[in-house]
């Protein structure tokens, strides 16, 4: 090993340690372990909310997740792409072929990991929307306000991408931004008709001051008759999906299971 590998190798790892240790006690003052996962995970959502605004991460349902798990899920496989490359090339070549590999790699699996994320989080709102609608409607016949019914909604319905959303919801209104553009800022951040019909709803209850409850019962039961419809579509879409492996994989079987003992027999008669 030349003192250019040496040097090439040792000032990154350099830097990264200290900026490791720099890291790890900052985060070392209260609660060492929570205050670095929370470090962790405040700087992983500035960064994907960076991207987003920056239109890097262009699907829906970006603005929905909690993304510090894909992060560090994509950050462990480029450290073992780099581990990997380095240890089969280890020398100044080596050291500058894997980082890029390794970096271009765990983006892509970043992304990758954060748009499946995203479509399961606009899932979850699909799913637990209509319960929400249905319990809003149960808190405000009781006599409950508005947002006092929303935050207890949105501590009782399934923790997700939803139930999130509620709760920042809340916390808008609790820090005096106007209920229209607390409203409009979820709009945008999730793409979802039903929840978009479900915030005009409330909009227009609180404006108009009209009873939301019986609106909301009603919006409740079209979502769960919509998911209805849903579940019949993927239902009748199913046999199409299987037509593929029914075809190259599991009637080939099935016919050589089935001729395989009068091929065999054909082929002792026509060989003897």
């Amino acid at each position: 090993m030349t003192p250019l590998d040496t040097l090439l190798v040792g000032i990154p790892a350099l830097l990264g340690g200290t900026c490791l240790a720099a890291f790890l006690l900052q985060g070392w003052g209260q609660h060492p372990i929570a205050r670095c996962m929370d470090a962790y995970r405040t700087a992983h959502d500035r960064l994907t909310e960076r991207l987003v605004g920056k239109g890097i991460f262009r699907f829906p349902g970006a603005c929905l997740l909690d993304s510090h798990r894909h992060w560090a899920f994509a950050e462990v496989f480029a450290l073992l792409v780099f581990l990997a490359v380095v240890t089969g090339n280890f020398s100044a070549y080596g050291l500058l072929r894997a980082t890029p590999a390794a970096v271009l790699l765990g983006m892509v699996v970043a992304w990758i990991s954060l748009r499946g994320a995203a479509r399961e989080a606009l899932r979850s709102v699909h799913r637990d929307l209509p319960v929400a609608c249905f319990l809003l409607s149960l808190l405000l016949e009781s006599g409950m306000g508005p947002s006092a019914a929303l935050q207890e909604t949105s501590g009782s319905i399934p923790e997700g991408a939803l139930a999130r959303e509620l709760r920042e919801l809340v916390r808008s209104r609790s820090l005096g931004v106007p209920r229209g553009e607390s409203i409009e800022r979820s709009r945008q951040r999730v793409p979802v008709e039903d929840y978009r019909l479900f915030l005009n709803h409330v909009l227009q209850g609180e404006r108009l001051g009209i009873g939301l409850s019986r609106s909301l019962r009603e919006l409740s039961a079209k979502m769960l008759e919509n998911q209805g419809h849903r579940a019949e579509t993927i239902a009748q879409q199913a046999a199409v999906k299987m037509l593929f492996p029914l075809v190259f994989f599991i009637f080939p079987a099935v016919f050589l299971i089935i001729l395989s003992p009068v091929i065999l027999g054909l082929w002792d008669r026509l060989a003897g």
